[in-house]
């Protein structure tokens, strides 16, 4: 799902609380995407309801739900970069 307006990664980060990490993009990544919800609004007549600051909030109180999720770290970025040009090849 999205809202329909583009947010950029740092906003994330920002609300988070965390360090900017800058990557090199991946060969192919779009510069920028943003979800189209017109069709969702057009036949659902569904609208965003959770702004992007307010589900932030409601990830990190129910945060220890996701504590065993894998962590993309550094290394594990590198290691997967890797295997994204290895598979491009």
């Amino acid at each position: 799902m999205g809202s329909g307006q583009a947010s950029p990664v740092n906003r994330l980060v920002e609300l988070l609380g965390g360090e900017v990490e800058y990557i090199p993009k991946r060969p192919g990544e779009p510069e920028r995407t943003q979800a189209d919800i017109s069709k969702m609004r057009r036949l659902l007549g569904w609208e965003p309801r959770v702004t992007l600051e307010e589900g932030v909030r409601i990830l990190l109180e129910n945060i220890d739900y996701w504590r065993d999720a894998p962590l993309w770290t550094p290394e594990a970025i590198a290691e997967a970069t890797q295997d994204w040009f290895r598979h491009l090849s």
